[in-house]
């Protein structure tokens, strides 16, 4: 079993079993046999295949494990989370380097950092375009950071501090129900232009839902 093993670099025991060989050892994964020097020789390609993904990807949270199974020709994702080991980590199905600054670009970071400052006042009072342009933040910028969870990206161009969604539901809670939009952008403290998007994001996640053409209430009371 032993030799085969080596052979191969990696086997299933119930291979082994039907081949009427002895597995050897304990699986890595499931019930995957890996040959210690395979595994060793995997985990080392994994840190290189990761960072030139990060090299390349630089907005993105990491490699997809399929993406890094494909990278390596495994047959299975679990083998390719058991080859997880620091610097390298697994979230939310996506393999990062921490040895790749946390998240966001330094630009992109200090750009939202300012951006979160001038929220803080107005939260319901997403920039206009030109701001964000001023800030550096394009498209691509804006959409990493959302990814992040560093800004809640509601539309197009509008973006407000991640816990918004959740601030303008204790608002609009608190409302006479139903309520009209213009009603809902006065609570706020907000204009026409972040309103209507908000609301309609709201509407998508079930917080709010419509009544009528020109009301809409709360789906759940905060009286």
């Amino acid at each position: 079993g032993r030799e085969l093993l080596r052979q191969r670099g990696l086997l299933r025991r119930t291979e082994l079993v039907s081949m009427g060989c002895t597995p050897i050892g304990e699986p890595l994964v499931g019930d995957w046999l890996v040959d210690p020097d395979r595994a060793g020789e995997l985990a080392t390609r994994l840190l290189d295949v990761v960072a030139r993904y990060a090299q390349v990807n630089p907005l993105e949270p990491g490699m997809t494990v399929d993406a890094a199974r494909h990278a390596l020709g495994l047959p299975d994702r679990r083998l390719v989370e058991a080859l997880v080991r620091a610097p390298l980590r697994l979230a939310d199905g996506r393999i990062a380097d921490d040895r790749v600054a946390g998240g966001l670009p330094a630009v992109i970071a200090a750009a939202v950092a300012r951006l979160r400052e001038e929220l803080s006042a107005h939260p319901f009072r997403a920039p206009e375009q030109d701001r964000l342009d001023a800030l550096g933040l394009d498209r691509r910028g804006l959409a990493a950071a959302a990814r992040e969870g560093a800004l809640l990206r509601v539309a197009d161009g509008i973006v407000l501090l991640p816990d918004a969604d959740r601030r303008a539901e204790r608002i609009l809670g608190a409302l006479p129900q139903p309520f009209t939009a213009s009603a809902a952008r006065e609570a706020l403290d907000t204009t026409r232009r972040v309103a209507i998007p908000l609301l309609e994001y709201l509407d998508s996640r079930g917080v709010t839902e419509r009544v009528d053409e020109t009301h809409r209430r709360c789906r759940v009371p905060h009286h």
